[in-house]
């Protein structure tokens, strides 16, 4: 059978979709562009605000035999594809600590360079790695959030961890619809589904593909169609949030949970499509106190923030926690049901969870909460809970992270080195 191009897409009326890897498109050969899907890393960093409560989310012990703090408890099942690690700090610097948190989180200044006037804000880890490894797929980066709430008191600075330099955001993108038609370049108004406008298309490809690529080929448009169902239902319902007792901005989902999924999912769909390889998706920002649904957990809307100001919180805090790591692990057990190749696409994936906050009520840069899932095509290690020791900085695993993207670099921001027992 004739090899097809990485970049073929089906096409139809307007619309044009992006495939996932496939057999017939065969694989990288010694030689090839080392930029090639076959050997090519994803690096994906989900943020959560306001930092979370420690004693609930860190392991007791180090190595592979902890047990997940109540917090973590979701990632179980996940165990050999995730690594917790623990002692990472930042410095905080005399100034409002919310500002700092997101928005220096993945900066590549110094905490005491004041790049832009006010805070440390430079070019950031992910967009740094995009100058270079995004120019191998349609979009060097993207960048999703999971905020529909405008709310003109705070500036960007408390919902943006993703920057080309000093006061220079790379702007999230917070419609799922949007996302959608961006990535499967949507080109004029289409009244029905993409999906439907280049069906022709994939029936005749569907009849030129082996069994295992019609299968792969199969569950990969349902994903998109499952995606694409589900930004339709969002739509369809936000004429019934009015009701609820409290000002709502246009366009929120009724489910919170929901739209963190959506949204990974749509990040999943770029990762398998080979659209992009650098992604930043923000859960929400910081301090803004605006309500917020979290299903399943509280019978009423409430503010995060708030809530972690309040030590009495601490459990219904933790509650929260928990919330957003069920969220991730979704996202995580979605990228490994994803063949990509001899492997899963998580493996193929460093996808990074964590906050800027340790503790939000003490507004700490200490004892940071990271999780990182995936293998990154085997640069680092998983199935561990990772004690860095005492003073470790954030940056040494930034560092790490980016020489494993392929920055040839020796520090970044305040690394002191690569993070000791993380790289392979």
């Amino acid at each position: 059978m004739r090899r097809m191009n990485r970049r073929t897409v089906l096409r139809g009326l307007g619309a044009a979709v992006a495939l996932p890897w496939l057999e017939v498109m065969g694989r990288a050969t010694t030689g090839e562009n080392p930029t090639s899907t076959e050997t090519a890393n994803r690096l994906a960093f989900m943020y959560i605000p306001n930092g979370v409560i420690g004693s609930k989310w860190f392991p007791d012990s180090a190595g592979s035999d902890f047990e997940f703090g109540e917090s973590l408890k979701p990632l179980e099942s996940l165990r050999s594809d995730v690594t917790v690690i623990s002692g990472l700090n930042r410095t905080y610097l005399t100034g409002e600590p919310h500002s700092q948190a997101g928005s220096c989180w993945l900066t590549s200044a110094k905490p005491n360079e004041r790049v832009d006037g006010v805070n440390a804000i430079d070019a950031t880890l992910d967009q740094i790695i995009a100058q270079s490894a995004g120019v191998a797929t349609p979009f060097s980066s993207i960048e999703l959030s999971c905020n529909s709430f405008i709310d003109n008191v705070e500036p960007k600075i408390f919902d943006s961890i993703s920057w080309y330099g000093p006061g220079y955001d790379a702007k999230s993108q917070n419609d799922p619809r949007k996302v959608f038609a961006r990535l499967f370049g949507e080109s004029t108004p289409i009244k029905k589904s993409i999906l439907d406008t280049v069906l022709d298309d994939a029936n005749r490809l569907n009849r030129t593909l082996g069994k295992n690529d019609r299968r792969k080929l199969d569950e990969y448009l349902n994903s998109v169609r499952s995606v694409e169902n589900r930004i339709a239902k969002q739509k369809a319902s936000k004429g019934s949030i009015g009701k609820i007792d409290y000002k709502l901005p246009d366009q929120l989902p009724t489910d919170r949970g929901e739209y963190i999924r959506m949204m990974g999912d749509l990040m999943v769909l770029a990762f398998q499509t080979d659209q992009t390889r650098i992604a930043t998706m923000m859960v929400g920002p910081e301090r803004w106190e605006t309500p917020q649904f979290y299903e399943g957990v509280f019978d009423k809307p409430v503010s995060h923030h708030v809530m972690t100001h309040d030590t009495k919180e601490d459990e219904r805090v933790a509650k929260i926690d928990r919330f957003h790591v069920q969220q991730y692990a979704y996202l995580v057990n979605r990228l490994k049901s994803i063949q990509d190749g001899d492997t899963t696409l998580l493996d193929k994936c460093t996808f990074v969870l964590g906050s800027g906050l340790g503790n939000g009520a003490q507004h700490s840069y200490e004892q940071l909460p990271v999780v990182i899932a995936g293998k990154g095509n085997g640069a680092h290690s998983s199935g561990t809970h990772l004690q860095a020791a005492k003073g470790t900085r954030l940056a040494n695993l930034w560092l790490s992270l980016g020489n494993m993207m392929g920055l040839e670099i020796d520090q970044f921001a305040d690394s002191t080195g690569t993070l000791n027992g993380f790289l392979n």
